[in-house]
């Protein structure tokens, strides 16, 4: 676990809200020098308490359904798990690839067209996997809120976006493609280096980026955080419902979004009916977070599991 000292940590929080903010911009907001906060930037990368600058797309304004895989492994070695991770990380449809300790071994998240799409993807991956696989289970993303680390910095206010929702077809130009694909999994590139790397001018670039923020298929610029760097761990709260009323949905996000640990809000169709995720210190702060869940909502949960999110090895909005 590293030391931060308040500097390093309001540049986290800072950069979380937005991770393609200037040197400039970030200087002013945390109190340094422009080289100052350059060389704890370069620092944070390099002890890699920032893992990955990336860019939040909100793939249902593509045409994108994001279906959950929760897998439990059998007669697999680490090599052959870590075949099996590999598989995932390298394919062209995963947002979001973690290792997982409690129920289930492994979590991906996956992007396809339609079911048949999303059936093809599972087909294929079952034919070559099938035999190491003990139980799995698949969930459909409906939405999910996002809230910005206030636990950074505290006592300030979180920022909140979305992803999913009502699935549309915005159609991307070539440009546009190139420009998300760039931005995927590295958000704080320089306008510069794009313009060589895409071989576009800057007022092309600057004027597609503000398009497609307006269009909010950019939802956000973020940082992937090592978080067991920090003395924090990731868990998932899996909830199942007697029932769930818009209003009692929306004093459970409220709930997440003003918990200083709270970080993200998945509604769900399949076996479970949401997902919420907390960045906690300790089991003792996640029991605590659990206990204030069930005193607040007992009237509606029918069921719940906790899962923890060991290590995430891939997050990218746009992987085709």
């Amino acid at each position: 676990m590293h030391q931060l000292d308040l500097k390093d940590r309001k540049l986290l929080y800072y950069l979380d809200l937005n991770s393609r903010s200037s040197l400039n911009e970030l200087a002013k907001k945390v109190g340094l020098s422009k080289q100052v906060v350059d060389y704890r930037l370069k620092r944070l990368m390099k002890n890699k308490i920032i893992k990955q600058f990336y860019t939040v797309i909100n793939f249902s304004k593509l045409g994108y359904t994001q279906y959950k895989l929760y897998l439990k492994l059998q007669n697999a070695t680490v090599e052959k798990e870590q075949e099996i991770l590999d598989y995932w990380i390298k394919s062209e449809s995963s947002v979001w690839v973690a290792s997982c300790r409690g129920k289930w071994d492994l979590a991906v998240s996956i992007l396809a067209k339609d079911i048949n799409d999303f059936g093809e993807i599972l087909s294929e991956f079952a034919n070559k996997y099938g035999l190491h696989i003990l139980e799995k289970d698949i969930l459909t993303t409906q939405i999910s809120p996002i809230f910005t680390r206030s636990y950074l910095l505290e006592q300030k206010e979180k920022k909140r976006f979305t992803y999913g929702g009502k699935i549309e077809e915005y159609q991307l130009d070539k440009t546009e493609d190139a420009i998300l694909q760039t931005l995927s999994t590295n958000a704080r590139i320089p306008i510069l280096e794009m313009m060589n790397k895409l071989s576009l001018t800057r007022d092309t670039i600057n004027y597609r980026l503000k398009k497609l923020t307006k269009d909010k298929i950019i939802s956000q610029y973020r940082i992937l955080i090592n978080l067991e760097a920090l003395g924090h761990k990731l868990y998932k709260i899996i909830l199942r419902f007697h029932s769930l009323t818009a209003e009692k949905e929306r004093e459970i996000i409220t709930y997440v979004e003003t918990h200083s640990h709270g970080v993200q809000y998945l509604k769900l169709v399949g076996s479970s009916d949401t997902e919420l995720e907390f960045e906690v210190e300790s089991d003792e702060q996640l029991h605590k977070i659990l206990l204030e869940i069930r005193n607040k909502f007992s009237d509606i949960i029918r069921d719940y599991d906790t899962l923890l999110i060991k290590e995430e090895h891939k997050l990218n909005y746009y992987p085709f």
